[in-house]
This record gives structure tokens, C-alpha cells and sequence, in this order.
């Protein structure tokens, strides 16, 4: 008897507990796990007319999520968040196609974005100490980058070629179903997947030095505009830190 009283009494302790961090006025700090992504292979590819193409690709990516918010009520949060995200890749490629035998490139690209969201967890008088939740975020930014290829023709030409990314404008959209486990007192740890559509548009730049095997150099440049929408299923993993209105006493 004495041993189910305690256990009654600790699982009270624990609702209560969760209780006090989801109500009004608190406050909800934290992040999305910052994604590190480090990608890397050999592709071959051989065409019936006997032309080849080896490309060897190295892909690295980080992203980092932080997010603040307010309980407006036990159950709604809405706050902000801001996205950061830097990529870059290397390609380096032989072919006997398009006239050229080596192209060595290098690409760099960063980007911020910033929006509201709201989060709703789902719980009747009492939550438990893993809730469910929805939420939706939006979000604008902007970014830039560029890359610089090296290219060896098979009339050997070498040719340098540079391209600036400007101008670029992000817009971001998604809504997830997730859930909040609190591993300790104050901090939850999420994991969730939902929709996301990414919008970007770009302006891009580009000039390229050639030089002939007989010396003789010549440029030339070209811009184009560019627009690219996106959408998917995305996966989710964070923690946060729920933090009370007035501090207990």
C-alpha cells in the first residue's frame, strides 16, 4: 500500500510539474538540432557513342534553427524564429562530352531567413509529460553566394568561369505534427515531420576567361534570372527550454 501511495504521488509530482511550465505567459526558447550534412561520391556515366563522364562530388551543409515564443494560453504558443544555413560543394569532373575533358567547381552558398510560427499542444486538464502538438511557421529571407570552375576543353582551352548569386529572396511555408518529451523539468525534447515549401529567386552573374593553347585570351559574360520552388516532406528533431512567468518559490 505504502509502496502504490508513492508511486501515485510521484506520477502527481510529475503532472504537476509539466503542469506549471505550459501555462500562460511563459516563456519558449530553443532550437532545432543544428544540421550537419556531409555528402560525398563517385557517379559514372557512359553514353551509347562511347563518350564518359566521372564526376567526383563533396557536399557539406550546416543549419541552425533558433526560436523564441510566449504561451498566449496553457495550450498556444506564437513566437519567432530565425534560420541560418551555409552549403558548400566541390565537383570535380572528366569527360570526353561537350567538347571538354576536365571541370573543377566550387560552390558556396549562405542564406538567412526570419518568421513567426505558432505551436498548439493538444492535452485536457492535465498534461502528461509527452504531448502532441501542431505547428506552423513561415518565413523571408535572403542570401548569396557564388562558384568558381576551372574547365579544360579537348582543344585545350583553359577556361575560368565565375558566377555571383544577388538579389536572392527566400520565402518559406510548412506545418508539422510533432511530439514534446520533457526529459528533465524545463526541457522538452521535440521530434516531429510536416510539409515545407521553399520559394527562392535569384539573379546570377557570370564571366568567363578563356585561354587558347596559342595564347590567345578572350571574355565574355553572361546573367540570367532564376526561380526555384520546392516542397517536401520534412523531419525534425529539437529541444527546448520552458521557462515560468514567475520564478517558483
Amino acid at each position: 500500500m505504502k509502496k502504490t501511495i508513492l508511486i501515485f504521488a510521484g506520477c502527481l509530482l510529475a503532472i504537476t510539474s509539466v503542469k506549471a511550465q505550459l501555462a500562460k505567459g511563459n516563456l519558449f526558447i530553443g532550437t532545432d538540432l543544428g544540421t550537419t550534412a556531409y555528402d560525398f561520391g563517385t557517379y559514372n556515366y557512359t553514353y551509347p557513342d562511347g563518350n564518359v563522364k566521372t564526376q567526383d562530388a563533396k557536399d557539406y551543409s550546416l543549419t541552425l534553427s533558433p526560436a523564441m515564443g510566449v504561451f498566449l494560453t496553457d495550450h498556444l504558443i506564437f513566437g519567432g524564429s530565425l534560420g541560418l544555413s551555409y552549403s558548400n560543394e566541390k565537383v570535380n569532373e572528366t569527360s570526353t562530352v561537350d567538347n571538354y575533358l576536365i571541370d573543377n567547381t566550387t560552390s558556396n552558398t549562405t542564406t538567412a531567413t526570419i518568421g513567426p510560427f505558432v505551436r498548439y499542444y493538444f492535452f485536457d486538464a492535465q498534461p502528461t509529460k509527452t504531448l502532441f502538438y501542431f505547428q506552423a511557421d513561415a518565413g523571408v529571407g535572403f542570401g548569396g553566394g557564388g562558384s568558381t570552375a576551372a574547365t579544360l576543353s579537348t582543344t585545350n582551352t583553359n577556361a575560368t568561369t565565375t558566377d555571383n548569386i544577388n538579389g536572392m529572396f527566400i520565402f518559406k511555408a510548412g506545418g508539422a505534427l510533432g511530439l514534446t518529451h520533457f526529459i528533465q523539468k524545463n526541457i522538452g525534447l521535440d521530434v516531429s515531420v510536416g510539409y515545407a515549401y521553399d520559394d527562392e529567386s535569384y539573379n546570377t552573374t557570370s564571366n568567363t576567361q578563356s585561354t587558347t593553347a596559342g595564347g590567345v585570351v578572350s571574355n565574355s559574360s553572361n546573367s540570367f534570372k532564376a526561380k526555384v520552388p520546392q516542397s517536401g516532406i520534412a523531419l525534425s528533431a529539437g529541444f527546448h527550454f520552458f521557462i515560468p512567468n514567475k520564478p517558483a518559490k
